[in-house]
């Protein structure tokens, strides 16, 4: 005679799901914000940061290499990484380098491409080399839709 007896805990059990342990890395633009990661490198001249840039496409010089031996910005220490951010906290520029959409007529897609090495991007800081390492465009985000990002 086995009887299976659940407990119920009245309030608690309207909490239940929110302890579940689902994983929701498989969908990450159903829950983020529209964000990116990215390293750059900082330099005073567009001549110096076209020939960093033909360097590392080349591989005789690596991209965090190059930062912290060239990169003027504090970020240099740590290979250029600038960690995580949103649309509206770099300047315009480099905004545009890392969220910037293209309309193709159908959609809108971005301007570079993930891994790929932007610029020189003129800032008012001077001339970076952008490396976007990963870019989440939220489903949700207006912005991505009207191609104002």
């Amino acid at each position: 005679m086995g009887f299976k007896r659940t407990v119920n805990m009245g309030l608690f059990d309207a909490f239940k799901k929110a302890f579940d342990n689902k994983d929701y890395s498989e969908s990450p633009a159903k829950y983020e914000q529209t964000n990116a990661r990215a390293s750059h490198v900082l330099v005073s001249s567009e001549s110096e940061a076209q020939s960093l840039k033909d360097q590392i496409e080349a591989g005789t010089l690596d991209f965090a290499e190059c930062a912290m031996k060239f990169s003027s910005c504090n970020s240099a220490s740590t290979g250029g990484k600038l960690g995580r951010f949103n649309p509206g906290q770099m300047v315009p520029e480099f905004d545009d380098a890392v969220f910037g959409v293209m309309d193709n007529g159908i959609t809108f897609e971005p301007k570079n491409a993930i891994g790929t090495i932007c610029g020189p991007v003129k800032t008012k800081f001077g001339y970076h080399l952008i490396k976007i390492e990963t870019r989440n465009m939220a489903d949700f985000d207006f912005r991505a839709k009207e191609g104002k990002l």
